[in-house]
């Protein structure tokens, strides 16, 4: 896979990556029917998000009324979306996955959505992409073989 690295605006992303964080917390906490629908919501927003541009309500309000209100200022950061884009796809599908696993009393499924929130965290804060970490250790360990 071979990608150029561009410059983008991640306001966007990172509001996105914190409010996503935020309304899992919130259905952690709440439990039940909430909590299945908030995780429902969150994958939803991420996988369709993803490739409908539109469905991405989050980075929607901060296109739309955050940065046109000055609220929040654009930040351009050279980086390779690949990664992070194929990280928001199975971040998405995982999140739907235990929403359903939720829904049937499964609450080990937590386990899987506190994984990839604190995945999500540490890009949020840290700017470290945890996916793009590990491709980069295996392209590193097979070019040493």
């Amino acid at each position: 896979m071979t990608s150029t690295v561009q410059s983008y605006d991640v306001t966007a992303r990172k509001f996105h990556q914190g409010t996503c964080v935020f309304l899992l917390a919130c259905g952690f906490i709440l439990g039940g029917s909430v909590a299945v629908g908030l995780v429902t919501v969150v994958g939803l927003v991420m996988l369709v998000g993803r490739f409908w541009w539109q469905a991405d309500v989050l980075r929607q309000f901060v296109w739309r009324v955050l940065e046109p209100a000055g609220i929040l200022h654009a930040r351009q950061v050279q980086e390779d979306h690949d990664m992070r884009r194929i990280a928001r796809v199975l971040g998405g599908i995982v999140f739907l996955v235990s929403a359903g696993l939720l829904a049937l009393g499964q609450v080990w499924a937590w386990l899987l959505v506190a994984a990839i929130a604190v995945m999500i965290l540490l890009d949020a804060t840290f700017d470290f992409c945890v996916l793009c970490a590990i491709t980069y250790r295996i392209a590193r360990l097979r070019a040493q073989t």
